[in-house]
């Protein structure tokens, strides 16, 4: 039956609780007989509950600002470091700055087909907390953390002596591929140290906390920025330092979370040595085979795109790189949206609550599209001034500017789309989510084909307007 709210008055609140009881006191012995009664408990029920919604509706948004808001915070962070980044590693040359591009890219594409372990984690660690049992939440915690350990570990010795191949792939210059093997090699040594991380950040998300993945962010960034300062700029170690830098930010980072997570019992120190079973390896890895498919369907759509725009010529690429950066940059923000989302379903649903995790869910579409139309708006107004920021060059400002109205149009329904994602994840259900993106990149694959198959056409009519042309002439 329909609890009475909280924030009603004490005598409303009385009247309609009297009232439920009595009515159910009345439908235990005529109900059969007589309809009347339950039907006014019914009433009496969807009244409580819906006066209920409405006082709790400011409690919703103080839970999703409270999780939403340092989550932003922390996707302001890895932006900005990158940012730093380049400028710092720009100083050292322009082959020095695509090597790090292009190893940074191979690095991240990598270690994101695992990252389907923050998301196997999250629900874990929710049930077990929605249940009082800290000790369930710690040896789940540990468990993945060795599955982590162990698959970075790999990853590492995969990376080392594959870096040449991977590197080779994308056709760079021979300086340029030199300088990205060095950078790429030391970089790999950070595997286990981001799947760690992975993990972690999936624990505090079952656990409703977003402040502390904030706080190692900014523990990480502050040793990614001083080591690049010492170790590129002050001794003038090159690549090799940007990579030894960003390397040993992210152990400090590794290192933070797993100190906070001992502190606030999410690990027992006791459990470390609590391996997990063949068992518990099949449950975490079965959700990667959807989650790698919907990875790779990304990167392909991502690699076809900058193909295309490198063929179309340097202004197209640059202007791409331009727009990429733009929309990478809200695409981050709405992502708070997903780690939200996953947040409360999952805890919602390990206190079998279905009721409020629908509520959230329909609070974060209403917020969603909210900031999706604020976001479009400003691209919409500043497409003449954001490319700006990156290049001076008025044609690559221009082409840029003709492609952000489209991007803007995009802007709305994206953190309503990351929300229901991060509902479906925060639920388990991994399968649906790799669904839903292959079908996407499927779709950008489909256009892409189109629009070369137009360019195809278009240079071949040009090439034949040419040699007619030229016989014209000859003739």
């Amino acid at each position: 039956m329909g609890r009475p709210p909280e924030s009603m008055a004490a005598g409303s609140s009385s009247k309609a609780s009297a009232g439920v009881r009595q009515l159910s006191g009345q439908l235990s012995t005529v109900q059969r007989r007589h309809r009347a009664p339950y039907v006014a408990l019914r009433a009496l029920e969807k009244t409580d509950e819906g006066e209920l919604a409405e006082a709790s509706a400011d409690g919703l948004d103080a839970e999703i600002l409270r999780l939403l808001i340092p989550a932003t915070l922390a996707v302001f962070l890895d932006p900005a470091m990158a940012l730093i980044d380049t400028v710092i590693v720009g100083r050292l040359g322009m082959h020095q700055l695509g090597a790090v591009g292009l190893s940074n890219m191979v690095f991240f594409f990598v270690t994101v087909f695992f990252s389907f372990l923050l998301v196997v984690t999250t629900p874990r660690v929710a049930d077990a907390l929605a249940l009082n049992n800290r000790r369930e939440a710690s040896t789940a915690a540990i468990h993945n953390l060795w599955i982590a350990g162990v698959i970075g570990a790999g990853l590492s010795a995969f990376l080392w002596c594959s870096a040449p191949a991977l590197i080779g792939g994308f056709n760079p210059t021979a300086a340029v591929a030199a300088l990205a093997v060095r950078h790429l090699r030391i970089r790999s040594l950070a595997c286990p140290a981001a799947l760690l991380l992975f993990v972690a950040n999936g624990a505090f998300r079952g656990a409703r906390d977003t402040k502390t993945p904030l706080a190692a962010g900014v523990a990480q960034n502050f040793v990614n920025l001083s080591l690049d300062l010492l170790l590129v700029l002050a001794l003038g170690v090159g690549v090799a330092g940007a990579a030894s830098a960003a390397t040993a930010a992210q152990y400090t980072g590794a290192a933070v979370m797993l100190y906070m997570m001992t502190r606030k019992e999410l690990l027992i120190p006791g459990d470390m040595g609590s391996l997990p079973p063949p068992k518990q390896w099949a449950e975490t890895l079965k959700p990667g085979v959807p989650f790698a498919f919907c990875i790779a369907a990304v990167v392909t759509a991502l690699l076809t795109a900058t193909n295309l725009a490198t063929a179309l010529g340097p202004v197209a690429l640059a202007a791409h790189t331009i727009v990429k950066q733009i929309v990478d940059f809200a695409m981050a923000i709405f992502g708070t949206f997903s780690t939200v989302a996953q947040s409360l379903v999952a805890t919602c649903l390990g206190k079998g609550d279905r009721a409020e995790a629908r509520r959230y869910v329909k609070r974060l579409l209403q917020m969603g599209v909210s900031v999706g139309c604020v976001t479009a708006t400003a691209i919409l107004l500043g497409r003449n001034v954001l490319p700006q920021l990156f290049s001076p060059d008025p044609t690559v400002i221009a082409a840029a500017a003709t492609a952000l109205p489209v991007v803007a149009a995009s802007m709305p329904l994206a953190p309503c789309a990351l929300s229901l994602e991060g509902t479906v994840l925060g639920a388990s259900q991994i399968t649906w989510v790799g669904g839903r993106t292959v079908l996407s990149a499927a779709a950008a694959l489909g256009f892409f084909s189109l629009v070369c198959s137009a360019r195809s056409n278009s240079q071949r009519e040009d090439i034949d307007s040419r040699q007619g042309e030229q016989q014209r002439s000859t003739s």
